[in-house]
């Protein structure tokens, strides 16, 4: 092989007036070792091989490739042996032909590429059909797609088996938050938000609202039960009170008179306008169990981004607090009362009725609670958010979403009062949202642990309280920190909403089983999912878009 090699030089360095060393080219690229030679040999056997047949294939196609690869191959040549040097020379010969395997390797690769996309758009666009009405399986031509059927069940992966009446509500609901979107990006780009102040609040609101609107429109509105007298209406105005008079112990809202009444009122105020939209019976109810489709898919995605964000944020500082806990002195008796309480009250009554050894062991369950007493204070010093925070996060986070879909429509009945059901579309975003918001806090928490210790310090000596601190001075650092893993995250709840299908809800892809067993549309799975795969995937490329361009803004990443 030095033979070989050092004959080669001298031919190669006579031709090229010694401009290269070629004794070292080929021991870098060819000759350095015999699994170099023979991995150069086979790739070269295999692209030859390749080639020939691409040329009794496409040979316009292979011919314009083998000129474009030579050419590129000249300007890598050149970028190496001559002091000019130009751009898009150094560009080939850094990332595709630096090596003699790489150049062979780029040639492959791009025949392979070339080969695909032919054969894609043949399949797709060549011999395919486009008519509905040329769906039926003596109409299809068998090298080609049959694109009919997605017009043809249209509205079947729009909207599933909503009612056909009910139509006119989805396209109004689609509508207002389209001309809503374009208003607040066009309002944002002409830099209306920053000189009209108004009209920030104006369009924050209506985006608040924005749920309560679709949820109106999509599953109706009933005038069924007093509402102004209801116990629902009397906890809800407890809760905003409440809330009011916690933002203003927080230091976050101002106390008088006019706010007080407005907060007070809040809830009143949006009840009579519920009842007055189910007296008027301008939305009248839709059964949800008939949603289906993308509507869904977008349904369920979207709900499960609103509710985890938030709880997954709740669930990340209560996991980091550091309040102070139950003492030991306190713990300890309370324990060992409940433990003995156990063991005097419920213990006896199954050990009564003890059938095998199993439940001679559960009868002695009171035990466990000075267990859990000790993993309390060794693991946490008492701190019971922590703990419940903590506990929540890993056992649903061990746990399938799988499991916990089904595990929320079968358990779900257990949390209703006698007669009361809960349709599965609702037990699914609530599972699910549990399950997201998990993985959620887990993001979040890693950006709070990722901001220095003197952020926390910084925001005392200011001397503002533990609200405040987190909403001016912590989260919005550790949220800027963490945005591409909650859009990763978000992504992801997009995209694994599909799963619901196996809990026998129709969503996109539920739909997609249900269509194919048309007669019609038998045999069209192809078709259907490639439809899907681009649906998720312009989902998923716009949030991923608006990430970056949102890391952008707020300069993530820069030093």
């Amino acid at each position: 092989m030095t033979a070989i090699t050092e004959s080669m030089t001298q031919k190669l360095n006579a031709a090229f007036e010694g401009r290269i060393n070629w004794r070292y080219f080929l021991q870098d690229n060819v000759t350095g070792s015999w699994y170099l030679a023979v991995w150069v040999v086979v790739l070269a056997a295999a692209t030859v091989a390749y080639t020939i047949n691409q040329m009794n294939v496409a040979p316009l196609t292979t011919i314009i490739i083998l000129i474009l690869w030579l050419v590129g191959l000249g300007f890598a040549i050149a970028n190496g042996l001559f002091k000019k040097r130009t751009a898009i020379g150094s560009w080939l010969k850094t990332n595709l032909l630096g090596s003699v395997s790489n150049a062979i390797l780029s040639l492959l690769l791009v025949l392979i590429l070339a080969a695909a996309v032919r054969g894609i758009w043949s399949w797709a666009v060549t011999n395919a059909t486009f008519d509905p009405e040329l769906t039926k399986p003596e109409f299809r031509n068998p090298d080609g797609a049959t694109w009919g059927v997605i017009p043809g069940a249209w509205e079947l992966l729009m909207v599933g088996r909503l009612d056909r009446e009910a139509l006119p509500r989805v396209q109004m609901a689609l509508g207002y938050i389209v001309v809503l979107g374009v208003i607040s990006i066009g309002a944002n780009v002409a830099g209306y938000l920053k000189k009209i102040r108004p009209l920030r609040s104006i369009l924050l609101g209506l985006w608040a609202i924005t749920p309560i609107i679709v949820y109106i429109l999509l599953a109706g509105v009933s005038a069924e039960g007093d509402f102004i007298n209801s116990k629902t209406l009397l906890i809800g105005e407890a809760v905003v009170v409440g809330l009011f008079l916690l933002l203003w112990w927080q230091r976050t809202v101002k106390f008088s008179v006019v706010n007080l009444v407005i907060w007070a009122a809040a809830w009143p105020v949006a009840y009579l306008i519920w009842r007055a939209i189910g007296k008027s019976e301008m939305f009248p109810p839709i059964n949800v169990a008939t949603w289906g489709g993308l509507m869904l898919t977008i349904i369920i995605a979207v709900s499960v981004i609103i509710l985890s964000f938030p709880l997954g944020m709740v669930l990340a500082l209560g996991r980091r607090s550091e309040i102070r806990g139950i003492p030991g002195w306190l713990l300890w008796p309370v324990a060992a009362i409940l433990a003995l309480w156990g063991l005097f009250v419920s213990t006896p009554s199954i050990l009564g009725d003890i059938r095998n050894q199993a439940d001679y062991v559960l009868a002695f369950w009171p035990i466990l609670i000075l267990g859990f007493a000790y993993l309390l204070q060794k693991m946490f010093q008492g701190n019971v958010v922590a703990a419940a925070s903590t506990t929540f996060i890993e056992v649903i986070r061990g746990a399938p979403l799988i499991t916990l879909l089904f595990m929320a429509i079968i358990m779900a009945p257990f949390f209703l009062s006698e007669g009361a059901t809960l349709e599965n579309v609702w037990a699914v975003i609530i599972g699910y949202s549990l399950f997201s918001s998990a993985y959620m806090a887990e993001n979040i928490r890693g950006g709070l642990q990722a901001l220095p210790k003197g952020q926390f310090e910084a925001a005392d000596s200011l001397g503002l309280n533990t609200f405040q601190k987190m909403r001016f001075i912590i989260l919005p650092q550790a949220l800027r920190i963490v945005i591409p893993a909650i859009v990763g995250q978000f992504i992801g709840s997009f995209k694994s909403s599909s799963l619901v299908a196996i809990v026998g809800l129709f969503e996109l892809l539920g739909m997609v089983a249900v269509i194919v067993s048309n007669p019609q549309w038998l045999g069209l799975r192809k078709e259907l999912f490639v439809f899907a795969g681009v649906i998720y995937f312009i989902g998923s490329a716009v949030m991923s878009w608006y990430s970056r361009r949102l890391e952008a803004q707020l300069g993530v990443g820069e030093r």
